[in-house]
């Protein structure tokens, strides 16, 4: 293979069904993937050679002729990819694995909120880390960059939060890639932080999940059949435009705001401690909030019915986990909600969001969904 992500789309599938599965043997890819031995045994031997897979002895099993007790896995340094998250406090960044681990990261604080500050700082941290983490840049697979906003009617533009109220209009796909030298690719905080569960965390075994995501803002993503369902211009799944901003919001920045108004002002979603939770005007924003996240819930329920809701951010984390105890607390989400309430699970890489967006450039050349090839029998 010219470039070890250069797949076909069974070669995707391949790949896709050993990192969901875990290790597995030639005759099991063909039988779960209705694929020829031949066809599997030419694609697999293709993936080693270009360093994607490696095979290892089965010790479960004797090996017999004709059927050798190989086991394929993922060769986890094949394939390699840079994370950038960005908030208006902090730049985070990662040089991850194709399995999900970080060979290197990264955190500093915003120099200032201007683009070009910010994006100089994130790119030039991406260049040290893959020096730090001796990748070769053959071996990377593009860069993933996150940062708040809701998508607008054009799928190349984000709509600026207010502390990103002095970017210019940004064309995602044009104006990323001078700052990494790299393909970038880009997805929202909420919608890169369910790809992290779905590849690396509490959501790998399910199917369906939608994902709320609690920052200064609130953000959403569904995913369906494991794969990131982004509807009409990448805009699916926004749960924060269910609440306008024109009324109190179980939001971080309604947080600090209402903070502010009882006395207790911070700038920063970072500034906040478990010294805060205890203050009144804390107590009575967290209740409210609560009763919002739960009826969210019930909307994601009636709507999308999935098998597990995950909830995560960068709140506070007793905040979090305090509305999960609200919500799972209760009989039922709702009244008349009298179908089984779908999972409501506590995010587990929300702690690592750079790992969100470094996984979008391993699904966007190993997904068998993103293949825009010609399919041809035997490919």
């Amino acid at each position: 293979m010219a470039q070890p992500f250069d797949l076909s789309f069974n070669a995707r599938r391949i790949v896709s069904d050993i990192r969901r599965v875990g290790p597995m043997s030639r005759a099991d890819l063909a039988r779960t993937l209705s694929i020829t031995p031949s066809t599997v045994t030419r694609l697999t031997m293709q993936l080693m050679d270009g360093g994607l897979l490696c095979e290892h002895d089965d010790t479960n099993r004797k090996p017999r002729k004709g059927y050798p007790a190989k086991l394929l896995h993922l060769n986890s340094r094949g394939l390699c990819t840079a994370g950038v998250y960005i908030d208006p406090d902090r730049i985070m960044t990662c040089i991850s694995t194709l399995s999900g681990d970080i060979l290197a990261q990264d955190e500093m604080a915003v120099p200032d909120r201007s683009f070009d500050a910010i994006m100089s700082a994130a790119g030039a941290g991406v260049k040290k880390l893959i020096k730090e983490a001796d990748v070769e840049m053959n071996r990377m697979a593009g860069c993933g960059v996150s940062y708040p906003g809701r998508y607008s009617q054009d799928p190349t533009r984000v709509l600026r939060i207010s502390q990103f109220k002095d970017w210019p209009k940004v064309n995602i796909r044009r104006d990323l890639y001078p700052y990494f030298g790299m393909p970038v690719q880009h997805m929202n905080d909420a919608k890169a932080a369910s790809l992290a569960e779905l590849y690396h965390g509490t959501a790998s075994n399910l199917q369906n999940f939608c994902y709320i995501w609690l920052s200064y803002g609130i953000g959403g993503a569904a995913v369906v059949d494991q794969h990131p369902y982004l509807g009409r211009n990448d805009g699916a799944a926004e749960w924060g435009g269910l609440f306008p901003k024109s009324k109190p919001r179980p939001s971080g920045q309604d947080l600090l705001e209402s903070m502010a108004r009882g006395g207790l002002p911070l700038n920063r979603l970072s500034d906040f401690s478990d010294e805060h939770l205890t203050h009144p005007a804390v107590i009575h924003w967290c209740e409210r909030a609560s009763e919002q996240i739960r009826w969210i819930c019930l909307v994601i329920a009636r709507t999308f019915a999935p098998q597990a809701i995950v909830i995560g951010g960068t709140l506070h984390s007793k905040i979090i986990e305090g509305f999960i105890r609200d919500i799972t607390d209760h009989d039922s989400l709702g009244e008349e909600f009298d179908q089984t309430s779908p999972k409501i699970i506590r995010a587990s890489r929300d702690h690592l969001p750079q790992l969100g967006p470094a996984a979008l450039p391993v699904h966007n050349v190993l997904s068998p969904e993103r293949y825009l090839g010609q399919i041809k029998k035997g490919m």
